[in-house]
């Protein structure tokens, strides 16, 4: 029993750690083969007193080749959006399953100073069957690499509806973060994720944001949902001793 315990954390660990590896990979099996494109793979630009332009594999405004792809460039809103970059492998049916913002780069337009509202950019698609239903690990990853002071960039995942940890960036920099969630059962699934850009003044943002779904589930996020309650009631313990 302790052999099996030690191989099978050794084992998540590798996982873990191999997991940027495979989006990699998967990313670049996108990128590398022709696939169909899927109606259900959309990515939504919204801004508060602006019509939502939204975007479907392969149609119009996607000015990517490849299904699996949505590419847009063009003004919308207070913003120039120079390159959105968005991929999906739902189509695959291979973990883990795979949503990524892979290359964004907004500007507030000339003559806008400060934007009236943030841009809100949602990619979503559903047909996703891979992990199976269960207990799975969900990793969100931001990261920011040009942003004007004052700048705030927040991502967050969705399996079907129900939200994952909100991360926030105030400026330059990257946050992941890994959390168990339920993939639900029947045929398929959906992923989608949010990316928020405030900006207080003119300039440009460069971000990423990716969505993965696998198991077996991260070894941290394991270890702090099932160790903290037991590492809680040992201090509780201790201190119940001392007093």
């Amino acid at each position: 029993m302790t052999s099996f315990f030690v191989e099978d954390t050794t084992f998540m660990i590798r996982f873990r750690n191999f997991l940027p590896l495979v989006a990699v990979l998967v990313g670049a099996a996108i990128l590398g083969a022709p696939t169909r494109a899927h109606a259900a793979f959309t990515l939504t630009l919204h801004e508060t007193g602006f019509t939502d332009v939204v975007v479907t594999d392969g149609g119009g405004g996607d000015v990517a080749a490849l299904g699996g792809v949505i590419t847009f460039a063009g003004n919308f809103g207070d913003f120039t959006i120079q390159v959105t970059t968005g991929s999906s492998n739902s189509a695959a049916g291979v973990q883990p399953a795979q949503l990524t913002i892979n290359s964004l780069a907004i500007t507030s337009m000339t003559g806008v100073v400060i934007p009236s509202a943030p841009l809100v950019i949602t990619l979503a698609d559903t047909g996703f069957t891979a992990p199976t239903p269960g207990l799975a690990g969900m990793e969100s990853q931001l990261s920011t690499t040009q942003a004007p002071q004052g700048t705030n960039v927040t991502f967050q995942s969705f399996v079907n509806a129900t939200p994952g940890t909100l991360l926030n960036l105030n400026g330059v920099g990257g946050q992941v973060v890994d959390e168990l969630v339920t993939v639900p059962g029947g045929p398929s699934y959906a992923l989608s994720n949010v990316t928020t850009i405030t900006l207080t003044q003119s300039g440009t943002v460069q971000t990423t944001g990716i969505t993965l779904v696998a198991v077996p589930a991260p070894a941290g996020v394991v270890l702090a949902l099932t160790a903290g309650p037991f590492l809680g009631m040992g201090y509780w313990l201790r201190r119940r001793k001392t007093v």
